[in-house]
């Protein structure tokens, strides 16, 4: 008889170079515009959150950052100036040769307002919860019906619109 050990399943989080992004923050990023924001709010949080830090681990600049990601530096400096202003990330030491480091804070989604906003990582209990296994239909059905409902719900304007 064959021992089938092979299915098994497992409940661990993967080892470098493995990152593990909450759904919160994968819904956050894939209903940003332009493409370019998600990309740059990814490198910042793999940069700190995937070296197991809640800010970068390194000093970067927005020259770097366009270099790495392959978008232009103005793109770059734009989502670096809209995450600032939505408390996504603050500057914590800026050296004029070497570059910033960055605290990078995490979204949360409020139901009653229907927003994201942005909140310290120690105060978020999906960095460090563990859920059940995925496999099981009723967590799928519920995870499925929360993105369809968020995704209806939220409207974000990139920029503020002006009275002119």
């Amino acid at each position: 008889m064959k021992n089938d050990t092979s299915i098994q399943e497992f409940e661990y989080r993967p080892v470098r170079p493995f990152i593990q992004i909450p759904e919160k923050v994968l819904m956050y990023i894939l209903q940003l515009t332009p493409s370019s924001f998600s990309k740059v709010y990814l490198y910042l949080y793999n940069i700190s959150y995937g070296a197991g830090y809640n800010k970068t681990f390194m000093y970067t600049s927005v020259r770097e950052i366009a270099k790495n990601l392959n978008i232009s530096i103005g793109r770059v400096h734009n989502a670096i100036t809209y995450f600032k202003k939505i408390g996504a990330i603050e500057k914590i030491v800026s050296k004029a040769v070497i570059g910033t480091k960055f605290l990078v804070n995490v979204p949360e989604f409020s139901s009653a307002k229907g927003l994201w906003f942005f909140t310290k990582p120690e105060k978020v209990r999906y960095l460090m919860m563990k859920e059940k296994l995925i496999t099981e239909d009723k967590i799928v059905m519920s995870k499925i019906k929360r993105y369809k409902s968020q995704k209806e719900n939220q409207k974000i304007e990139l920029f503020d619109k002006k009275n002119n």
